[in-house]
């Protein structure tokens, strides 16, 4: 009797273990959306899954933020037997998978989109049993008639990244916002089943996180697979248009590698019209390593004057020249961002070195041709903004001597 309930026990075991197996797969993943035409927007769901899993996900339930639902089909990669998409496979068991819908809104609101599914990756180090918790991501749409229109920002760096135990580690998610709003960036908890955060999860010791630029810098003591919640806001005038919170996995790896070094020169200040160009390096101590030195930024992809960067390769040292023509369309109140990561081609791990670079674009000065004194008032005459998409000047008057500007 004792061992027939024993054989039960273990058929138990093995089939709840096959489950757990079966049901493992999200890594990483966030939620982006931008506006087609009055209050229709268009969402992308993005997930990081295990390649190797069974649990695949050909379609997804997005929740809108309105009371509405809706079953969204999975829309990249390759098509199986059926018809499906399968999603891309991009090496070291992750496939990335997106999915795309519309839906209009009945007015201005503040609505929160998101979806859940079942479950995490197992043996995440910092989310206890993750195997057993939920994945979780969000984004918050504000529509604001008097605000304006509103686009996310999109993250040109992915959410999954690699280390090395003991060496530094910088990730950035590359964000571009189209709209010029002002973005900043905070570390959270992940979230799991509801949108709750996660019971027992933690950050580990020494990780920072610039709320300006969105760098995670951290030096990993321990392998593993670690994941991070980064809540991304954008601003405008000081009023919160939106958010992404992002889900990021980092997998640390013991490794002799050494990361390479990059140099790039920042800030930069362009009055509209002014080009600029200048160069950017990276090297490496691991002289028989190929660094790979490429660049992502919205800059690349303007309609009119796009910046232009070559992708370089290269021994122990590479570079490349960033260049940019501005225009006065390009003017705005944040300034623009560029993302320049260096890789090498190590192993277990290839690692990687990130800079910023940030691109202020103001308007030229106009010239005061005339002061004519009219009482005690002056009455001034200036030529035109060679820009003329102004919404107005701004006039400073101060003492006549010692006067600071």
């Amino acid at each position: 009797m004792r061992s027939y309930f024993l054989k039960i026990f273990l058929l138990v075991t093995i089939v709840f273990s096959a489950f757990s197996l079966k049901a493992t797969h999200n890594r990483a993943g966030e939620i982006i959306y931008e506006r087609i035409t009055g209050l229709t927007y268009r969402v992308t769901i993005i997930t990081y899954t295990v390649e190797s899993s069974n649990a695949d996900r050909p379609e997804l339930k997005l929740f809108w933020g309105d009371g509405d639902s809706e079953i969204v089909l999975r829309s990249n990669g390759p098509l199986n037997i059926d018809g499906e998409y399968q999603g891309a496979f991009i090496g070291n068991d992750i496939k990335r998978n997106e999915y795309v819908a519309t839906h209009t809104y009945s007015g201005p609101a503040t609505y929160k989109l998101y979806f859940e599914d079942e479950n995490r990756n197992g043996g995440v180090i910092n989310i206890p049993s993750s195997i057993n918790q939920a994945f979780y991501v969000e984004s918050e749409i504000v529509i604001d008639p008097f605000a304006g229109e509103n686009i996310s920002p999109q993250l040109l760096y992915p959410p999954i990244d690699d280390a090395c135990v003991g060496e530094l580690f910088i990730h950035n998610p590359g964000a571009w916002d189209a709209d010029g709003d002002s973005l900043t960036y905070t570390l959270v908890d992940c979230r799991g089943a509801g949108g709750n955060e996660i019971a027992g999860y933690f950050v580990p010791a020494g990780v920072e996180l610039d709320i300006n630029t969105g760098s995670l810098t951290w030096t990993p003591p321990l392998l593993g697979e670690y994941n991070f919640a980064i809540l991304i806001e954008e601003w405008r005038d000081g009023v919160l248009m939106g958010s992404i919170l992002r889900d990021l996995q980092v997998t640390v790896q013991n490794c002799t590698n050494e990361p390479p070094i990059i140099l790039v020169s920042s800030p930069h200040c362009l009055i509209a019209g002014d080009s600029l160009s200048f160069g950017v390096f990276a090297s490496d101590v691991d002289v028989i390593q190929e660094i790979s030195l490429s660049s992502v930024s919205g800059l690349y992809d303007l309609s009119v004057s796009p910046a232009e960067f070559n992708n370089a390769q290269g021994f122990s040292f590479v570079n490349s020249v960033f260049t940019w023509q501005s225009e006065c369309s390009h003017i705005r109140n944040s300034p623009y961002t560029v993302l320049f990561t260096a890789t090498d081609n190590g192993t277990p791990v290839n690692l990687s070195a990130q800079a910023i670079s940030e691109i202020q674009v103001v308007a030229p000065a106009v010239s005061i041709d005339t002061i004519i004194p009219q009482g005690i008032n002056p009455v001034l005459h200036w030529s035109h903004a060679e820009c003329q998409s102004l919404t107005g000047y701004k006039i400073y008057k101060g003492d006549y001597y010692n006067f600071q500007p």
